[in-house]
Formats: C-alpha cells, sequence, structure tokens
C-alpha cells in the first residue's frame, strides 16, 4: 500500500467515514431490480419517473426503468427504488 493510501486509510478512520468516500470510486449495490445504492457520488444530473442520473468522479451513471423515488439522499450515498430496467455507465473523458 502506497503512503498516500494508507494516509487515506487512516483519515478515513479517524473520521469515522468509509475508506471509498476519500478516493475517486464509486460504489454500487443492487437488490434485485428493486434498489440500487450509490456511494460516493457527487450529486444528481437527472430525477425524472424513469430515469435518474448520477455524477461520481469519473463516471455518469443513468438508471433506467420506473417508478423512481429517492430513498434517500446525503452527501455521500444515494438509495434509489423502483423498477429497475437498466444501469448505464458514461466515462467522463
Amino acid at each position: 500500500m502506497s503512503k498516500f493510501n494508507n494516509f487515506r486509510s487512516k483519515l478515513a478512520d479517524g473520521l469515522e467515514i468509509p475508506n471509498d468516500a476519500l478516493s475517486d470510486n464509486f460504489n454500487l449495490r443492487m437488490h434485485g431490480n428493486k434498489k440500487v445504492i450509490i456511494e460516493n457520488h457527487l450529486g444528481l444530473t437527472i430525477y425524472e419517473n424513469d430515469k435518474v442520473g448520477i455524477k461520481t468522479v469519473k463516471n455518469n451513471i443513468l438508471v433506467k426503468g420506473s417508478k423512481f423515488k429517492i430513498e434517500e439522499i446525503n452527501d455521500y450515498k444515494v438509495i434509489i427504488k423502483g423498477d429497475i430496467d437498466e444501469i448505464i455507465f458514461d466515462k467522463k473523458e
């Protein structure tokens, strides 16, 4: 582990936040096709009944489906519930 990654890990532990919160990576978890949790996001770009756009450091994520509702959103994570049909990753250039 590099010195920077070790420092980042210790800082996250000291602040009692997940390690991923200080990295450029996002974490995406799905619960069936009814819920998606995206951690380490930079905000929403679109919020409609049939699509939700989420910005991350390196990607834009588009969740397509229907009946979307934001169950929870904060500075670190967003939880989207609904009928998920498709998730598209658009790498930023």
